[in-house]
């Protein structure tokens, strides 16, 4: 395969004009430069910004520029996002046969938006069993101030035709949240919403806890995973008792989009054929080891085995000997 590499973004965008998005994966020390040397190229639309650590106020300057050019910011702190059947960034939804389990490689009908990127994953699996599969999904980035927001996000969902119900994935911390609960008290949000806030078990701590996100961490009442589930259920999303049920919330919610005709499932497509890694390949026993060495003289491929093209039992009936052997041995003959 053959990738052509540039030195820089302006390069690359020179010869690839048609290129809007960009991946980043410089790390935390390089990503604010480089991020807002794409946001102020023209060509490039949205940007996915995988690094963890990146200052915060470099963060929210990053933010001010993308709003002010109308153009996208995913992350910082995201594994991604991917669009089904069409386009991943990163490694989101891990190996090629996890994305044809999920039914990744064709579009579903549910759009789910995260903040966590590991549960992202397991959100494309949970959401695969239990409808007709994800249209689109992004991970916003675990971080307090992230890139874009729920809302951007499920207002977009919101617009798409080919959309049918969305999926919300919060977390303690922030007060993101709440504007999904504004928007859909205001019918701005109109498709059906699934939500949960995780870090309910916050509650059972005596102190304050930082979780594993450096947004995830409730400093008023309010940020509560367990008030923004209120909200959510008061305000008309589907809210599980807990995370265990939401597979089973989001189940009811997509048969009965389906039940009312509002939605025809979306069939299943036979995936393409899925190249394996060697290693896995062999580790699992679907091949085997090449040869180490071939040997010319013996050969037991057949029924028989045959000794430099002489059947092993011609050599004894008709009594080859030693001799005979050798010479078949050292000469071939």
């Amino acid at each position: 395969i053959h990738l052509p590499m540039y030195h820089t973004l302006a390069e690359a965008t020179k010869y690839y004009k048609e290129a809007d998005f960009m991946v980043n994966f410089a790390s935390f020390r390089s990503a604010y430069q480089t991020t807002k040397e794409a946001l102020e190229t023209k060509t490039i639309r949205t940007v996915a910004v995988i690094a963890e650590g990146v200052p915060e106020q470099r963060t929210k300057e990053l933010i001010k520029i993308a709003n002010d050019k109308n153009k996208w910011i995913i992350g910082p702190a995201t594994v991604g996002g991917i669009a089904a059947g069409g386009f991943r960034i990163g490694n989101t939804a891990g190996q090629l046969d996890n994305i044809v389990a999920s039914k990744l490689h064709r579009q579903g009908s549910v759009a789910y938006v995260s903040k966590s990127g590991g549960l992202s994953n397991e959100l494309n699996n949970i959401i695969a069993m239990n409808t007709d599969g994800v249209y689109e999904g992004v991970a916003i980035g675990g971080d307090a101030y992230p890139g874009s927001n729920f809302i951007q996000h499920m207002m977009r969902y919101e617009k798409n035709p080919d959309i049918k119900m969305m999926v919300l994935l919060g977390e303690v911390g922030g007060a993101d949240e709440y504007e999904v609960v504004e928007a859909i008290k205001k019918k701005k949000i109109t498709k059906p919403v699934v939500a949960w806030c995780i870090g309910t078990c916050s509650k059972v701590f005596p102190a304050e806890v930082q979780f594993g996100h450096a947004g995830a961490r409730a400093s008023t009442d309010r940020e509560t995973a367990d008030a923004k589930n209120k909200a959510l259920k008061e305000a008309g999303a589907a809210v599980p008792q807990s995370f265990d049920d939401f597979d089973e919330q989001i189940k009811k919610t997509f048969d009965k989009l389906v039940k009312s005709g509002k939605h025809k499932p979306i069939p299943t497509v036979e995936p393409p054929i899925i190249p394996v890694d060697y290693a896995v390949a062999l580790k699992t026993g679907m091949i085997r080891r090449p040869t180490q060495f071939n040997s010319s003289i013996s050969d037991d491929r057949g029924e028989e085995l045959r000794y430099c093209g002489i059947p092993i039992s011609k050599i004894f009936e008709e009594d080859y000997g030693l001799g005979g052997v050798i010479g078949l041995l050292w000469f071939k003959k």
